[in-house]
């Protein structure tokens, strides 16, 4: 797919708007655009995970050629002149945001463009297409890891996907927000991570229905698999966990020599049923026959609830595999992309609703770090707080008039990344744990006093 198609990835009201920004010679006025999250719940947090991909976009509107961008343009447009403003644009704005992988909370700039008006205003669509599905996929994932303690939490939700990219974004949101593997083979090949998996029901049902069925596919699997030290984990709910499925787990893992000295896991997987009462009972039967270090893997419709209920019960898992809880993530939050200047004039969005007015004016985020705990403060630019020692800014800058950052980029490679959440995982916990209780954000007193003027100098009006 031609990387042009990406940016072209837009809604058609930015382009109504640009062709009146350019019949009126406004193109080259500069704006600033914040993308920003609102979380769903008030004081929730989330992880911001697609920043590489939205400066992917960039080059794909800057290195494309000429004739391929009137070639696509002139298809969908019917305005000569802005198809050829748009055929000769090179991005020559400037663009700042978090790091892949940054906790982040309701209304803090995660992205900030400046740019001549019509580049700013034609990115919107397709800079939220990015940042929204991997960051809510990152923060979701993050939840349920919280959830799961000390358990391994597995991705498998390559088939409920929407499609190829989406499954390609998705794997990789996952294994920043903590999921230690994932099942998806052509995520293994364009992200060097590692894919598993176990076996199906089809499997087992290949062999029939008779007594012997499971055991026969037990046996088929353990013997082509072994000498690969590949994990061998049995699937055992397809006719009946209790009475056949363990069972013969026990019987094939005995005949094929496969016990605690086994160089590669092994184990059983549990994919329905009630699942905290058949791992305690399956958990026995593996201890009664000496495979104590047999792993049990819980599937079943997880999601963080269900996690959280399971841990709570005490069930017997090593490791959760969840599929549709990542793959469709609930709506956790909303990805906004709001003008916050234009030329030297701060402006803002105006609600009722008082999580839908936006900041002015071109901001950077810092976060102070007390008593082993943080908040956050949302400054104008040119405050540039002091660095104290405990205050770190956590705005980058990634392009500064057209031309890329090296050194900055490098960071958002897919395994430092990881490392950068990783890092701040204690963090993690701690918002995690307070389930919303506490508000971590605040507003420089400059900041909060503009916001102030413009309410107030827009009520007078």
């Amino acid at each position: 797919m031609e990387k042009f198609f990406k940016f072209l990835n837009s809604d058609r009201y930015q382009y109504a708007e640009s062709e009146v920004y350019l019949k009126n010679n406004m193109e080259n006025q500069i704006a600033t655009f914040d993308v920003f999250l609102r979380t769903e719940k008030e004081n929730d947090y989330a992880i911001i995970y697609g920043i590489a991909d939205v400066l992917e976009l960039i080059d794909a509107l800057s290195n494309t050629s000429y004739e391929k961008k009137k070639k696509y343009l002139s298809k969908i447009l019917d305005n000569l002149d802005l198809i050829e403003y748009i055929a000769n644009m090179k991005f020559t704005g400037s663009i700042k945001g978090l790091r892949d992988g940054e906790i982040v909370f309701s209304n803090e700039p995660v992205l900030t463009i400046t740019a001549p008006l019509i580049q700013g205003k034609i990115l919107e669509t397709p800079i939220l297409n990015i940042l929204h599905y991997q960051t809510l996929a990152a923060t979701v994932t993050s939840k349920i890891v919280q959830a799961a303690k000390d358990k391994d939490v597995l991705f498998f939700g390559s088939r409920r996907t929407a499609g190829f990219e989406a499954v390609m974004s998705i794997t990789k949101a996952a294994y920043l927000g903590g999921c230690v593997a994932h099942s998806n083979l052509m995520g293994e090949y364009l992200y060097d991570l590692k894919s598993v998996g176990t076996m199906t029901h089809g499997f087992i049902q290949s062999f029939g229905m008779e007594k012997d069925a499971e055991y026969k596919a037990f046996d088929m699997f353990i013997k082509t698999y072994r000498d690969k030290k590949q994990a061998l984990v049995m699937l055992i709910d397809t006719y009946d966990t209790l009475n056949s499925g363990i069972d013969s787990a026990v019987k094939a893992f005995k005949a094929n020599k496969i016990n605690d000295g086994y160089e590669g896991s092994y184990g059983i997987r549990i994919d329905s049923g009630n699942l905290e009462d058949l791992s305690q009972k399956c958990r026995k039967i593996l201890d009664k026959n000496g495979f104590y270090k047999a792993k049990i893997i819980l599937t079943s419709g997880l999601d963080e609830e269900k996690i959280e209920t399971l841990i709570k019960n005490k069930a017997k898992v090593d490791t959760f595999g969840v599929g549709d809880a990542i793959a469709l993530p609930k709506k956790e939050i909303s990805t906004v992309y709001k003008m916050a200047k234009i030329n030297e004039n701060a402006v803002m969005k105006i609600s009722d609703e008082s999580s839908k007015t936006s900041l002015p004016e071109n901001k950077d985020l810092y976060r102070v770090y007390e008593n082993n705990d943080f908040y956050d403060v949302v400054a104008l630019e040119d405050e540039k707080l002091e660095n104290t020692g405990n205050i770190k800014k956590l705005t980058i800058d990634y392009i500064s008039e057209g031309e890329k950052l090296l050194e900055n980029y490098e960071l958002l490679d897919l395994k430092k990344a990881k490392e950068y959440y990783d890092s701040n995982l204690r963090f993690v916990k701690k918002v995690y744990g307070e389930k919303l209780k506490s508000g971590r954000v605040k507003l420089s007193e400059k900041l909060e006093d503009l916001k102030n003027e413009l309410l107030k100098a827009r009520k007078n009006i």
